[in-house]
């Protein structure tokens, strides 16, 4: 199985990249609370038009800007917007922006056009506009913590937690992130005499999961090839599908040996089995290379 992934960068690059699909004359952007509010703002600033969410569209709040910036349509409330463009990141079933749309006033609803960036079916006739094509399974940077796929991962306690000063009480251990959503196996390089104490930093950050699998002994997690054997096995005997590793380097091993893919946080990706490992940074490189041959060119 492989897992589509899409960061901060790839949304915005996306949304570049298909400009003509929703350039014209609007009046505003709504954006769909909460993760339809990042590519929303990316589209009206590109449009150069004021952006809000829907709640404050519908009550008519004032809309707010920065001082330095102007824009090309001066409102002075969202109800005098004729032409609005409602924006979603993505669209799976067509159900949550769907039912923003049925809560609308008729009046408010007839103005409206609805753009998703990403869409799980190449066609579909229930979202006016669709910039990328993204099918499933797929994670992106702005929820991976707090979407279902958490119910199918297996996260590494380690590169959850910030390190602290030598010394310091691990009950008082602060999180990178913590994951909203039921977690499958957190895999753990302290040893199992710490369970009492892992069991109760977890549950005093309201975090939740299915199985805690600690080590045995020092030999699982002394050196890095034991530690990497550790961690692949407890994701190989689990039933998860996807792994959370902050070492990029055993990462890339992790999902070479279990032949599932991990999402490294450090990263920010997502390695695939099957994929050449690297390949992505090597294709910037390349990239960046032809950019530089081709502007040299031109002057």
């Amino acid at each position: 199985m492989q897992i589509q992934f899409k960061s901060y960068g790839d949304l915005g690059r996306d949304i570049t990249k298909n400009f003509e699909k929703f350039s014209g004359d609007w009046d505003l952007v709504v954006g769909v609370p909460r993760s339809g509010m990042v590519p929303a703002y990316m589209i009206a600033l590109a449009l150069n038009v004021n952006c809000t969410d829907i709640s404050s569209w519908v009550n008519n709040y004032p809309l707010k800007r920065g001082l330095t910036r102007g824009v090309r349509k001066e409102l002075s409330s969202p109800w005098e917007a004729k032409k609005v463009l409602i924006v979603d990141d993505s669209i799976m079933s067509g159900k949550s922006i769907r039912s923003e749309i049925d809560a609308l006033p008729e009046w408010l609803a007839s103005r409206a056009t609805t753009l998703a960036v990403y869409s799980g079916k190449p066609i579909r006739s229930d979202i006016d506009i669709i910039l990328e094509f993204l099918p499933h399974p797929r994670a992106f940077e702005w929820n991976i913590f707090h979407h279902n796929v958490m119910n199918r991962s297996c996260i590494c306690l380690e590169g959850m937690i910030i390190e602290g000063e030598a010394g310091s009480d691990k009950r008082t251990a602060r999180f990178r992130y913590i994951p909203s959503r039921y977690i499958n196996t957190i895999v753990s390089c302290q040893h199992e005499s710490s369970r009492h104490e892992v069991e109760i930093l977890l549950v005093n950050n309201g975090i939740s999961y299915r199985n805690l699998v600690m080590a045995n002994n020092d030999k699982d997690v002394m050196e890095m090839d034991s530690l990497v054997r550790f961690k692949v096995k407890t994701f190989i005997d689990s039933t998860a599908d996807l792994f959370v590793e902050a070492n990029s380097d055993q990462a890339k091993l992790i999902c070479r040996e279990a032949r599932k893919p991990v999402f490294c946080s450090s990263d920010n990706c997502i390695y695939n089995p099957g994929d050449e490992l690297g390949t992505r940074f090597v294709k910037n490189k390349i990239k960046l290379l032809v950019w530089k041959i081709v502007n040299s060119k031109a002057w």
